[in-house]
């Protein structure tokens, strides 16, 4: 698979799309604006005391922003499936900008370890998927059944 990206009518996609293996969700915890914060409380219907105590890092004694907690070595949102292969987060329609902005992308050391670590998988110079024919065919599955 080439990581090539695709000219759609108006926009274009991603050459590279994230396969949820839950690396930066792990090694980064996530800064958001309070406002944020309170908006995801109220999309999840949790009172804010509730929220701030069990969803917030209290290290961060943030005025402006806030820390998101880790649970279990990751962000407290994100959920591991069945396998421990990939990873979905419960926000992802409402997540913070921080997360937004971050793009899976093929140089990111994170990208890389992921693959290696979720697929047994790497990359060529080409931007090609490489290793075991069977673990390619099965990430390019996964991928298609994320669109």
């Amino acid at each position: 698979m080439a990581l090539q990206p695709v000219q759609n009518d108006d926009e274009i996609e991603p050459a590279f799309r994230c396969f949820c293996c839950g690396v930066c969700c792990s090694k980064y915890q996530v800064q958001m604006t309070i406002g944020e914060a309170h908006r995801i409380a109220e999309k999840l219907r949790i009172e804010w005391d509730t929220f701030e105590s069990g969803y917030l890092d209290n290290a961060w004694p943030g005025v402006k922003t806030v820390l998101l907690r880790h649970s279990g070595g990751h962000c407290v949102f994100l959920e591991p499936q069945p396998g421990d292969r990939t990873f979905f987060c419960r926000i992802q329609k409402f997540k913070p900008a921080s997360c937004v902005e971050w793009n899976a992308d093929a140089d990111k050391k994170d990208c890389r370890d992921g693959l290696a670590k979720s697929w047994n998988l790497g990359f060529d110079e080409a931007g090609h998927f490489v290793g075991k024919a069977e673990n390619i065919a099965s990430l390019q599955a996964f991928i298609v059944s994320l669109e």
